[in-house]
């Protein structure tokens, strides 16, 4: 495994990559945070006696003023740093967590960026125009934008999709979720079958050979970094900014406008309690409206 700066948190990675099995992803938003700590004159990460409460406070504060990180931006260090410090405490080599005692920041509730129809349409339509259509690439890139866009799939769970988790036939996709060995099953629309169908038998051309069903022109698994230089090559040819995620949310609030169960909605988009789908409930301004222009107020 790659070395950091010391014993400690090459052990912490060590342990997180093999028995809670994150992902590389993971590894880095940790390398992230420490490298951050690491700059800063307050705690120093070979030192265990300046894991203190009080430098941490200092340290945290600091960068939240002069980064001008957002409450939700800090929250994700305080948590990353404790969780650390947790596994120090865990192991003996701290009597107690320092995190445990600085209190998280209120987030302001916000909700989902989401896209209009005439987006969505918007971004189906270019990507005739931003791909080659007489190459394999062009199907490969257009079927991942419509598996993503209707299965609700997290992007990490869309490039470690394999064969053995689509069950075509049934209309169904198993994502399988590592930590605590989850998983779940999400139906497959005819959009997204049509699409998938049609990419497997262009695969079949080419012969690729490989258990993930999304490849690298080379025939890997496809990684977060293609996928980046995918959306931002299909950014340039239309009017609006996107991100993947949003496309979890929008066809999410699409479905709960058509009034689908909060319940079953939770269960596919793989929430871990209910109140995490909640933030869809939001009111529909757009149908408010409409509804209120059709009755006659305070008559």
């Amino acid at each position: 495994m790659k070395k950091f700066w010391n014993i400690y948190i090459d052990d912490f990675l060590l342990e997180k990559s093999v028995n809670q099995w994150i992902s590389d992803r993971m590894v880095e938003i940790y390398t992230t945070t420490f490298r951050m700590v690491d700059s800063s004159p307050y705690v120093d990460l070979s030192d265990l006696n300046t894991y203190t409460t009080q430098n941490f406070k200092k340290l945290l504060w600091e960068c939240f003023l002069e980064r001008k990180w957002s409450s939700k931006t800090y929250n994700h260090h305080r948590v990353y740093i404790r969780c650390y410090c947790e596994y120090l405490k865990n192991e003996w080599y701290l009597n107690e967590n320092p995190i445990d005692k600085i209190l998280k920041r209120k987030e302001p509730k916000t909700l989902p960026k989401t896209l209009s129809g005439e987006q969505i349409k918007e971004l189906l339509d270019s990507l005739s125009n931003t791909f080659d259509t007489s190459t394999f690439l062009w199907v490969r890139n257009k079927t991942m934008v419509y598996t993503y866009l209707y299965t609700w799939m997290r992007l990490s769970e869309l490039t470690n999709l394999k064969f053995e988790n689509l069950k075509i036939h049934d209309w169904l996709i198993k994502v399988v979720k590592w930590k605590r060995d989850k998983e779940r099953l999400i139906p497959l629309t005819k959009e997204s079958i049509k699409e998938l169908y049609n990419y497997l038998k262009e695969r079949k051309k080419v012969f690729i050979k490989s258990d993930y069903i999304f490849t690298s022109v080379y025939w890997n698994q496809i990684q977060r970094k293609d996928m980046q230089k995918l959306i931002n090559k299909i950014r340039e040819n239309i009017s609006f900014h996107f991100t993947w995620h949003q496309l979890r949310h929008t066809y999410a609030t699409e479905l709960i406008k058509n009034n689908f169960d909060i319940y079953n909605i939770s269960k596919i988009l793989g929430h871990s309690t209910i109140d995490t789908t909640r933030v869809y409930l939001s009111v529909d301004t757009g149908k408010l409206k409409k509804q209120l222009d059709k009755i006659k107020l305070f008559s």
